[in-house]
């Protein structure tokens, strides 16, 4: 079983909205096994992240970790530009019909060559996500088994015909069955007049037989094999036979014949010229196998014309992968019981903030008429609200009082009809009319008083 601990995960959607969410870790120990162990259980410690719930439209991400040290190891002895890879798997079901698996991977380049004793680092998993969807539900998470893979770098790999001890992954890659005769300082034994162009044996020496049937072999680690000798008129036809690590032909693959005493391998190829050597020449090759380890094996045609056969080496070739080798694959196994978790599909709970967009103020457009007929307008984009006034003019209203003087005749009106005096004219005789009065009264006190006065 796994132990479950939570954690908070702050997450943030689109509109600067941030949710808490309860992100729950559950600890197991899974058991590997494969190339990469040596074919024995090793445990690997797995922290997996799972949250308890996602909000709708959201992606849901599951978090790896592997908390002990690697325990596995390459198979064999591999140049550096490697590549480690992880695959963790979960299985999620119930928001639809079926189940289906969220992958999270992992990938790490090595920067030295490895061998056999040299543990494998292991790449940071990168999260595995699923987007929601426009449904709310549940999700049912469940921890499944992990891949180690392992990508030797792409490579060709010379080998010599001497050679006991190989730089890919076998100790003793070549060997030599019935009677061969081993070569040092070749070039110094060749007439010089015999080498066509520049090319010369790998380190100057070969292995060379005169016995038909006499055979050599090759255990390789690749996608490819090449076999490299010399062309020359004497030379017999080699036969190659090639079989995976299992026995079992590849797929496909026929056994194949060569001359090493023609131009070329072309059915039509003509005869090397009469006492000249080409040297360093691949005389045939097989490069798109599976990735794998086979064994190829070159058998000597010996005749009367073609006394005798030669080998000076071998290229291994790996070309660049896609994937990882299945050769390398090691399974990881999650427990027996493992704890399924109930992810949430929840919708958003924050309100949707409402966009509010400022009402354009419609511009008042007014024109005006004057009694003449002509007309000023002011104009704007719109949306525009026209408003038309006719402006009638009038006098001035005067801020002084003023006092309707009703002509006797007049219409019976309620008002005296429009003359020609002015106001300021009205005002004037108001104010005669007023110190007329007062001046009368004056005169009129004294006189009583006099009279008083002389009666006494």
């Amino acid at each position: 079983m796994g132990l479950a601990v939570g954690s908070l995960v702050a997450l943030s959607n689109s509109r600067g909205f941030a949710e808490t969410i309860n992100s729950n870790n559950y600890y197991y120990d899974y058991l590997c096994k494969g190339p990469l162990t040596g074919d024995q259980e090793k445990t690997l410690k797995v922290q997996v992240s799972i949250p308890d719930k996602v909000l709708l439209g959201q992606p849901l991400k599951v978090d790896w970790a592997i908390l002990n040290e690697s325990p596995f190891r390459p198979t064999g002895a591999y140049i550096k530009g490697a590549k480690v890879s992880v695959l963790a798997v979960v299985a999620i079901s119930n928001l639809w019909d079926g189940t289906g698996t969220l992958e999270s991977k992992g990938e790490l380049v090595t920067d030295v060559d490895v061998t056999k004793q040299t543990v494998l680092g292991l790449p940071k998993i990168t999260s595995g996500s699923y987007m929601t969807g426009a449904e709310v539900g549940e999700i049912k998470v469940a921890p499944r088994a992990m891949k180690i893979g392992f990508t030797p770098a792409k490579a060709t790999v010379q080998f010599n015909d001497a050679d006991t001890a190989s730089p890919v992954s076998r100790e003793k890659p070549v060997s030599y069955a019935m009677d061969w005769t081993y070569q040092s300082n070749h070039s110094a034994q060749v007439p010089k007049e015999e080498w066509v162009g520049s090319g010369r044996d790998r380190q100057d020496d070969v292995h060379y037989t005169k016995v038909d049937g006499a055979a050599v072999s090759i255990d390789f680690e690749g996608t490819g094999i090449e076999y490299v000798g010399e062309r020359h008129e004497a030379y017999g036809d080699i036969e190659v036979e090639l079989v995976d690590s299992k026995g079992n032909v590849p797929k496909g693959y026929t056994p194949e014949i060569f001359s090493p005493s023609k131009k070329s391998n072309d059915s039509k190829a003509e005869p090397v010229e009469k006492g000249k050597r080409h040297g360093g020449e691949t005389l045939w090759s097989k490069t798109n196998l599976p990735y794998g380890e086979y064994t190829a094996k070159f058998t000597a045609k010996i005749t009367d014309s073609h006394p005798f056969a030669l080998v000076d080496g071998f290229n291994v070739i790996n070309k660049e992968h896609a994937t990882p080798p299945e050769i390398f694959d090691t399974t990881c196994e999650q427990p027996d019981q493992v704890t399924v978790v109930s992810v949430k599909v929840e919708k958003d709970p924050t309100p949707t903030p409402t966009n509010t967009t400022p009402t354009p103020r419609p511009t008042v457009t007014v024109t005006a008429t004057a009694p003449n007929g002509s007309s000023t307008t002011t104009s704007a984009p719109t949306p525009t609200l026209t408003v038309t006034t006719t402006v009638t003019p009038t006098r001035a209203t005067p801020t002084a009082p003023q006092v309707a003087v009703t002509p006797s005749g007049g219409a019976q009106t309620g008002e005296a009809p429009d003359g020609h005096s002015s106001g300021a004219g009205l005002i004037g005789a108001g104010a005669v009319m007023v110190f007329g009065s007062a001046w009368g009264g004056m005169a009129l006190m004294r006189r009583r008083a006099a009279y008083v006065r002389g009666r006494g």
